[in-house]
């Protein structure tokens, strides 16, 4: 990301090659004798809350920008961390998905 201020204005340029490669750094496979463990790396872009909802932008490996949509369906304890950890969840389990399509095709 580069910052620059032209007169009274902050102009923020984001390098999506950085932010992809280190999302690339994130995604990992583990493989010891019988044990395996996987890591996946998404750039959370941006969350938003309307009680009971939350909406999460997130960008993923390929830099595609994507929306998922979680709620909190008891909404007297709304607790904003164990929602946008139901959207984190939905945001994985997507790209899961995604790279399963996309491997059979």
């Amino acid at each position: 990301m580069a910052k620059y201020k032209v007169g009274d204005e902050l102009i923020i340029i984001a390098d999506p090659n950085k932010e992809v490669k280190k999302i690339k750094e994130l995604n990992k496979l583990n493989i010891e004798d019988d044990f395996a463990q996987i890591s996946w790396g998404i750039k959370v872009i941006d969350v938003k809350y309307d009680k009971p909802n939350v909406t999460l932008t997130y960008m993923n490996i390929q830099g595609e920008t994507n929306k998922v949509f979680a709620i909190c369906k008891d909404i007297k304890n709304f607790d904003k961390e164990k929602v946008l950890e139901k959207a984190l969840l939905k945001a994985f389990q997507n790209e899961i998905i995604n790279i399963t399509v996309n491997k059979n095709n």
